[in-house]
Order: C-alpha cells, then structure tokens, then sequence
C-alpha cells in the first residue's frame, strides 16, 4: 500500500501542537527589519537595503541585496513569485540561503532569513545591451562578515555575489535564474566591517530554505488557511509515489520516470485542508477553486539547484513549518544538516492523508570538504511556477519538471541562446478610437507595424482581445484574428503599406479593454525550443484602452454621470480590492472639458467631494491611462468615508465652457 511507503512522522506531541488552537498565535506577523543607515559606521562597506523586481516574463518576482527571494511584506506586498505576473497572485512568502559549516570543530550557519547577510551594493539591474546572459539582469553583493541586525551571529566570512537572470521569451518566461558566487573571504578581526584574516572552513554546506505560500489571492491575508496554512512540500529525492497519496492526483497518467529523481528539486503546492470548506463553499479546497470550480491556485511553485562549481551532492531535504523553524545554530545541525536524508510527506495518522501545513523546504548540497580561504563557490538555481490552468495538480507538476528542464539547459549551454536571432520581434501596436463625422463613437481600430516580418524566423501573427479576468486575476485574452505566411495573409492593411489594421465594434464607454500583437516563429530545432511567441505583455505590443469621447469644447451639454443610478454591483467595479489594487468603487463625469472641476454636494448641500478632469481612481499596473475628457469618483467622500445611498447634486465648472448643475443617485 502506497500509505505503507510514506513515513508517518507524527508523534502525539506534534500532533497536539499541530492542531491546537492556542497556537494560533503563530498568525501574527513575523519579524522584518531593514538595513538602514544609522546601523553601520560611514566608513563600513555595508549599504542600506535595496531591491527590484522582474517583471519581464510570466513569473514577477522581488529580488534583494540581502538574501530573500520575493517579498514577505504582511501589506502592500509586492510581486513576490507572482503568477501569472500582474495578477497579484503570490506563491511565495521568502526564501533565502543558508551556508553552514564547521570552525574548530563546531558547526556555525550563516541564516539570510536571521538578517545575518549585510548588503554591500545595492540591487543593479541590467537590460539590452547591458545584459549579458539574459533580457534583464540583477547584481548584488552581501556578506556574513558584520551582521549589525542579527543576534549571537557566528560570521563564517563570506561574500555572496548574487546574480539573477529573466527573460520574457515564451520558452524562458517562467522561470528566474538565481547564480550565487559564495567566496570565501575571511573574516574581521578588527571591527572595521572588512574582512582582514583568512580562515579555512570545514564540512561546507549550501543549503535553500524555500517558505512559499501558495498561495496568496490579493484580497486573502498573508496568514490565512486558504494562502498558507494548506500548502505541501516536496523534493524530487522521493520516489514520485508520494503523488498517489493526494487523492486529487491518484491514477493519473504523469509520464514522471526514475531519471527526474536526482534530489535538486523543492515543490511546493495548494492542498486540501479537510477540517475546512474551499473560500467559495467547496468541500475540497485544492488548488482553491472559485465559485465556478475554475482552479485559482493551480500551479506548482518551486526550485531546482541546477549547478555547482566545485560540483557538491545532494546532501538532504528536511521540511519544518511555522511552529518549529529551527531556532539555533545546534537546532539547524541536529535537525537538519546533520541528518542526509530526505524526507517524505507528512502524512496524518487521523485519515492517511497528507498534512496540510505553513511549511518551509529546506534543500542542502554539500558537504565540501573544505573551502579554502580565497576560494569560490559557485551555485546556480533557478526559481519557477508550473502551471496548467485547466486541470492543476499533477499537470501542473509535469509543467514544472519541464520548466526546469528548459533552465538547466540554458545553464548547461552557458545561457548561449541568442533569442534575437531566434525569435522576431514583437510588433508596434496601436489602439485609436473611431468617431463618425457626426462624431459618435464607432469603435477601436487595433494598428500594429510589419517590423517584425524582416527576421529570417516570422511566420505570423496572432491578435489578441481581453475585457475581463480570470480566476487566478490574469487576462482573459481572447484571440481576434491570426494571421500565418503560409494560410492566411496578409492581415488587412492600413493608411500605410507598412502598417495592418483590424476594427473592432464591440467595446463601450466605460470599460476596460486590453490589446497585444503577438509575433510567431516558425518551428526551431536548434536549440530544441519549438514555435515561440512573444510575450502578451510585450511593452510595444500590450496597449491598454478605456473608450471616452473627446475633450468637450463647445459647451457642458452631454456632461453625463454614468452610470446613474450607480449601484455598487456595476461590472466595471473592481470587485477583489487588494493592496495592489485597492480601488473598489468608480462612477464617471463624462464629456468634459480638460479644465472642468467638478464639485458633489448631498441634497441637502452637504459639501461631500472634489474632482477634476482626467483624474481616475484605478491604482495599479497596467491600466489604461486616465482621459481628459473623463473624472472618475471612488465615492469616497473628502473625509475618506464611503458615500451613503441616496441623491447627489454636483457642479462642473469650467472656465472655458461655463458650469453645469446636475443629479446623480448612489444605490449600494
């Protein structure tokens, strides 16, 4: 029996502080400090704490100068493995290295997520020209040397040079390669911050802890049963047996053979909390379905250690959770380090199912022998989601081994993948709005140039449309039309030889809509990559559009309120406020002119608000820039309270075209 193979590590202690509610404590937010500069000297090598973000391909992720991989802020977070990129949906919580090792006979660890790396330059980030290896590039130095923000640290005296790579190439769009130059550097024995003796180190370990919350919608809290506390890990150190013990991937066909166990793999996914219903009603929760059982979280998160020079073995896979990270350096040792096993999953004596927890991955390579004063080592990983939005669970598995096969071979072959040479371009995309010459509103047009069609590899286009969302908060990208050399072409040319155009009709005043051109390759074998298409959000082929007419410039005649009466329901509304997006409510003036000012009063004349022309209340990346002609109201009053039900008077006012006196009604 297949519960037969998996250890059952729950001891009744654990399980008791598994399960008992005193502990809910444990939700409270953790720790986060910041580098700043009053804790180091002027003349100290450590710098303040900086970061960026990829936002190029698929997977958005936050990169640092102190160690962490994502962002493990409780509010305001920022893409932190973020998947689809732009949705807000995080997979990941943080996710740092360890590097352990012995001095004089006792063991030591260097923790990033104990703040024991200082940064030492801030975060570079390189594109184009300046990128070596990839579309976008990060740079960033820290050391264990001087760890003015940690307690009873133990410097091992080393330097990380970590480098991240990302590409926004179909093939490389899900992925972020993580490249760690550790060097030993020695450490500091006069207290000025920079290293000034060397100092071999024994039995060296690399190890990744990986705390992913898979996963994160915008509107759930960063500790909540549906983000965190559902989650599973695993590493590829295990027979894939440990599939069949999930009842949502039992007997399903994955083609995963003994070759993909090499032990270099964390994987991290939704599961099924049995003690609660999905957040929409579901009795089964994996994956977090929707109202409608589209799967919100389908996707696997994880990490592969892809390389290491001096080459190291895998050494083991421990997992703990929010209630026993390990607190100590001895802890790390006994519990995890000191033991070269890997572990398999927690399963649930009550019901042999997999325990679903809060848990961290924690991957260790090694030991080196002895690394050497002046010596480098050097580790590449790389960080992904696998995702197959129809089904999830074991094809979003399959997705992520494949995923990872794709970065280790662009490591393998040195990154030589010269993706201009390759894949065309994506094309200059336009969107203009087509009045008649009684100027009423007709449609869009959706323009794009033929620049593409010069490399030796086009073979078509492919237009998109999206005006709504998906479960997991991603586009719902619609095709309108394609167009390949060799069936259907050309596409309908414009004004220009140089320039196609494709109308459309089906849009409204009021709402959002979203176009992108993609560029496609013919098939290419060398290297094995197949058809590849650019990326929808291409920053020349993705346009975002709001219809509105033009500025008013005769006189305030067809200012309108829309819609009116306004109710809270309204389609156009953003219905998972987030603090990404924080923006609920929007009601638009009309048919303004561009110096209009527009004043909402209560019927009584109760002073309520201010607006003006062109303001919009839509916070967030990737919305359609706002428009002149068009005020747009949170229906938040200027005290920051949501305005009542009821009946509203409001005044334009218009120092070229006069003042208008109106009504609206808020119906909630």
């Amino acid at each position: 029996m297949i519960m037969k193979q998996h250890k059952i590590l729950l001891t009744g202690l654990v399980l008791i502080l598994l399960m008992s509610p005193v502990l809910n404590g444990a939700d409270a937010e953790k720790n986060h400090f910041l580098m700043r500069k009053d804790a180091y000297t002027a003349d100290s090598p450590i710098v303040e704490s900086d970061w960026d973000w990829h936002k190029i391909g698929v997977l958005w992720n936050r990169i640092t100068n102190f160690s962490y991989m994502g962002d493990d802020a409780y509010t305001d977070r920022t893409p932190s493995c973020d998947y689809p990129g732009g949705t807000g949906n995080s997979y990941l919580y943080r996710g740092t290295i360890w590097l352990s090792a012995f001095v004089d006979g006792e063991f030591h660890s260097t923790q990033g997520d104990d703040q024991e790396f200082s940064p030492l330059t801030p975060v570079t980030m390189y594109t184009g020209d300046e990128a070596q290896k990839a579309e976008q590039e990060s740079y960033a130095e820290y050391y264990d040397v001087n760890a003015p923000l940690a307690s009873n640290h133990f410097p091992l005296g080393v330097k990380v040079i970590e480098r991240t790579y990302a590409w926004s190439a179909d093939f490389a769009s899900d992925f972020i390669i993580y490249e760690y130059d550790i060097i030993n550097v020695g450490i500091d024995t006069d207290g000025d911050g920079y290293p000034d003796t060397d100092r071999d180190l024994d039995e060296f370990y690399f190890t990744i802890r990986f705390d992913g919350d898979v996963s994160k919608l915008p509107h759930w809290g960063a500790e909540y049963r549906f983000s965190n506390q559902d989650d599973h890990v695993v590493s590829n150190g295990v027979d894939w047996e440990w599939i069949e013990a999930f009842p949502q991937m039992q007997g399903r066909d994955h083609g995963l053979t003994i070759e993909e166990i090499d032990s270099s793999m964390i994987m991290m996914f939704d599961g099924d909390n049995p003690e609660f219903d999905a957040f929409d009603g579901h009795p089964d929760d994996f994956g977090n379905p929707a109202e409608d059982g589209t799967l919100q979280t389908p996707g696997v998160l994880g990490l592969r250690i892809l390389k290491t020079e001096p080459k190291l073995k895998p050494h083991s896979f421990h997992t703990c959770h929010i209630y026993n990270d390990p607190g100590t350096d001895q802890e790390t040792w006994d519990r995890m380090i000191s033991d070269p096993t890997f572990e398999d999953l927690l399963i649930d004596p009550r019901n042999n199912l997999p325990y679903p927890l809060d848990y961290r991955g924690i991957l260790t390579f090694g030991p080196m022998d002895v690394f050497k004063a002046g010596d480098t080592l050097k580790v590449t990983t790389a960080l992904a989601v696998g995702s197959d939005p129809d089904s999830g669970g074991v094809h979003s598995l399959v997705e992520f081994v494949n995923i990872m096969k794709m970065a280790k071979y662009m490591v393998d072959h040195d990154y030589d993948i010269p993706i201009d040479e390759l894949i065309p371009p994506a094309p200059n995309v336009e969107v203009e709005e087509v009045v008649n010459e009684a100027g009423e509103f007709q449609g869009v047009h959706l323009l794009w140039d033929d620049s593409p069609e010069s490399h030796p590899n086009f073979a078509g286009y492919i237009a998109y449309k999206a005006s709504e969302k998906t479960a997991t908060g991603d586009l719902l990208w619609v095709p309108i039309d394609t167009f390949m050399v060799d069936e259907t072409w050309p596409p309908p040319l414009g004004k220009k030889a140089s320039v196609y155009k494709i109308f459309d009709s089906n849009v409204e005043f009021g709402f959002d809509y979203y176009y992108t051109v993609q560029s496609v390759s013919v098939e290419i074998i060398d290297p094995p990559i197949g058809v590849q298409a650019t990326s929808m959000r291409d920053p020349n082929a993705y346009y975002p559009i709001s219809p509105a007419t033009p500025v008013a410039t005769e006189n305030l005649d067809d200012v309108k309120v829309v819609p009116n009466p306004y109710v809270g329901s309204a389609i156009w509304n953003n219905r998972i406020p987030s603090s990404a997006n924080p923006w609920e409510h929007r009601l638009q003036f009309i048919n303004l002119p561009a110096d209009a000012t527009i004043k909402i009063f209560t019927i009584d004349g109760d002073f309520v608000d201010e607006i003006h022309a062109g303001e919009t209340v839509r916070i967030g990346e990737g919305y359609p820039d706002a428009r002149d002609s068009v005020a747009e109201w949170d229906l938040l009053t200027r005290n920051d309270q949501e305005a009542a039900p009821g009946i509203y008077m409001y005044v334009v006012d218009s120092p070229s075209l006069g003042t208008k006196v109106g009504k609206f009604v808020v119906v909630r």
